[in-house]
């Protein structure tokens, strides 16, 4: 493969990470169905990839129908990774990651369950269901590489979440003493963390040691748009209460130039929310392969 010059300049990045909602057959009130929002939430991520050339779509809640109607209507010049969390193959949730294969080619990728046992499977500590990070290390065609991971924790174990923060610190570090080049690479992580600020999962991830750092707190108000305070917003049931759960991490050993962020909208006029979560971007940039 040919080496990249100096003189090609840094390669600009797009990160999203976004909780599209399960197709359920039982709509909440102020929801539609996945029939009414597929199409409106597929021209979504077609527009926030419009004009970009690296990009990597972080999604979570994703059924199989689901996958296959996002690659659908992203087409061809795309591609993904990720297995069903309930048995590894199609059932049950994926939280895949989506690449641009025209640019990018996944050397390799793995599905870990966040539990005691990752490697099968399974449910950790008080987690109502089985939850997972899909993770890949991906070569840009002029050779730069990055790791992307993807995460959706447990809404109702609160030791679940905690734990599952502390193990995927542990795979990231993994990762990243996988070879010198993995030590090298840029490593995202994004999510639906069910964790906000002040809770213990995200203070596990955040923490000094763990290597993982909000990039949310990297960049002054003035390079955000957006709520920066809400992605999960509900479709109006009054149980609940919007909060900012949804998150993009980059480890800090990663040599990247933070160019923008923004929280994005789910429901414009016409009262259709497109989820129950916000989509959440982050623009960088990576130093050219030497």
């Amino acid at each position: 493969m040919a080496k990249l010059s100096a003189s090609h300049g840094p390669l600009p990045i797009r990160v999203v990470t976004y909780n599209v909602r399960y197709a359920t057959q039982r709509p909440v009130e102020g929801e539609e169905p996945w029939s009414v929002r597929r199409s409106k939430l597929c021209a979504q991520m077609r527009f926030i990839a419009a004009g970009q050339s690296n990009v990597f779509f972080c999604l979570q809640e994703v059924l199989y129908e689901q996958l296959v109607d996002i690659q659908d209507r992203l087409g061809p010049a795309w591609r993904h990774i990720g297995v069903g969390r309930e048995d590894g193959d199609k059932k049950g949730e994926f939280s895949p990651i989506f690449y641009m294969a025209e640019n990018w080619a996944c050397e390799r990728n793995r599905t870990y369950w966040l539990s005691p046992t990752p490697e099968m499977p399974s449910k950790g500590w008080d987690a109502a269901l089985e939850r997972i990070v899909t993770a890949g290390s991906f070569r840009h065609k002029k050779g730069a590489l990055v790791i992307v991971m993807a995460t959706h924790f447990d809404h109702a174990g609160k030791v679940a979440r905690e734990e599952s923060a502390r193990l995927i610190v542990k795979l990231a570090a993994d990762w990243k003493s996988g070879s010198k080049e993995e030590a090298e690479a840029p490593l995202f992580l994004g999510g639906d963390f069910n964790s906000t600020p002040d809770e213990e999962a995200y203070k596990a991830l955040v923490e000094p040691g763990s290597g993982m750092k909000d990039v949310s707190g990297l960049l002054p108000n003035d390079l955000k748009y957006g709520n920066h305070e809400i992605t999960y917003t509900s479709f109006g049931e009054p149980n609940e209460r919007p909060k900012r759960i949804d998150f993009l991490f980059v480890h800090e050993s990663s040599n990247v130039k933070l160019l923008g962020f923004a929280i994005l909208d789910n429901k414009h006029d016409d009262g259709v929310f497109l989820s129950d979560h916000r989509p959440v971007v982050l623009d960088l940039e990576i130093p050219p392969k030497e």
